[in-house]
C-alpha cells in the first residue's frame, strides 16, 4: 500500500523566502499525526502545502498516490478536508451553520454542480455526528468558538475526505471546549479510518489517539516518529530552545519549563 502522503526533500519558498527546507516524511493511510513546533516554524505552510494551497518549490511530493508538482488536480483536492487556522465569522455574516456545512458538499460535488437531496442528508448526518444538529438554522457568527469549530469539522466531514488536516483547531477555545473538540477528532479518526494531521504548538493539545508526531523548527524537520518515542525531554528542549521536562497524566502529555 502506498503512503497517503510522501514528501522527499521538499522545500517551499514564498516571496523568495525559504519557509520549508528539504522535508522528508512518510505518512501511511489511517495514521494520526501531530505536527508540533514553535510559532513561525512553518507548520501552517506545511499544512497548506499538503492541502494543495501552496506548491512545492523543490523535491518530490505525493498525496494519495498522485505526484504534486504545482497545484493538485481538483479530483485530488476533493479528497482532502482542511480546517485553516483562526477562521472567524462576524455576527453579520449571512450564512447559517447548515450553509457552512453544505460548503463541504459543494467541495465534493464541484463549484457549479447543484446540490441535491443526498447532499442535504449527508450534511444533516454530519451535523448529528458532530452534535450540532440543533444549530443548523443559526447564523454561524452567533455561535460560540467551540460550536463554530464543530460546525467547521462537520463541513470537512461532509466532504467525505480521506485526509483531514487541522491547523491549530483549539487555539481560540476555552479548555473545556478544546478537550471536547479533541475527543471528537479522536472518535472521527477511529470511526472513519481517516488519515489525520493536527497542528499545535502545545503538546497537551495532541489528542490521545494521535500515535505519531513530527517536530518542525525553522522550516526543517527536527524529527518524526511514534509519539511515545518523540515526546522526550531532550528533543522538546531542542525544539523550543529551552530546557523542559515532559510529564504524562492519563493519555495527555504536558511540558514544564525547568
Amino acid at each position: 500500500m502506498k503512503p497517503a502522503i510522501q514528501l522527499s526533500r521538499v522545500s517551499v519558498q514564498l516571496r523568495r523566502k525559504a519557509i520549508l527546507r528539504r522535508i522528508t516524511l512518510s505518512i501511511e493511510p489511517g495514521q494520526f499525526w501531530g505536527v508540533v513546533g514553535p510559532n513561525g516554524a512553518g507548520k501552517t505552510t506545511l499544512m497548506r502545502l499538503l492541502a494543495g494551497f501552496v506548491p512545492p518549490s523543490e523535491g518530490s511530493l505525493e498525496v494519495l498516490g498522485r505526484k504534486i508538482e504545482r497545484r493538485p488536480p481538483t479530483a485530488l483536492r476533493k479528497r482532502i478536508g482542511y480546517l485553516p487556522q483562526n477562521l472567524s465569522f462576524d455576527e453579520g455574516v449571512p450564512f447559517s451553520a447548515r450553509e457552512v456545512i453544505l460548503i463541504g458538499r459543494t467541495g465534493r460535488r464541484g463549484l457549479f454542480r447543484r446540490l441535491g437531496r443526498e447532499d442535504y442528508l449527508v450534511a444533516e448526518a454530519c451535523a448529528e455526528e458532530l452534535g450540532v444538529l440543533d444549530l443548523l438554522d443559526r447564523p454561524i457568527g452567533t455561535l460560540s468558538g467551540g460550536e463554530r469549530q464543530r460546525v467547521q469539522l462537520a463541513r470537512a466531514l461532509a466532504q467525505q475526505p480521506e485526509i483531514l488536516i487541522l491547523d491549530e483547531p483549539t487555539s481560540n477555545l476555552d479548555p473545556r471546549a478544546a478537550v471536547r473538540f479533541l475527543e471528537t477528532v479522536d472518535r472521527l479518526q477511529q470511526d472513519h479510518g481517516l488519515t489525520v494531521l493536527i497542528v499545535t504548538h502545545e503538546v497537551a493539545h495532541l489528542p490521545a489517539g494521535c500515535g505519531f508526531t513530527a517536530f518542525i523548527k525553522n522550516g526543517a524537520l527536527l524529527g518524526a516518529g511514534e509519539k511515545k518515542q518523540m515526546l522526550r525531554d531532550d528533543l522538546l528542549s531542542e525544539l523550543y530552545d529551552c530546557r523542559v521536562s515532559v510529564e504524562t497524566r492519563g493519555n495527555r502529555y504536558y511540558i514544564f519549563k525547568e
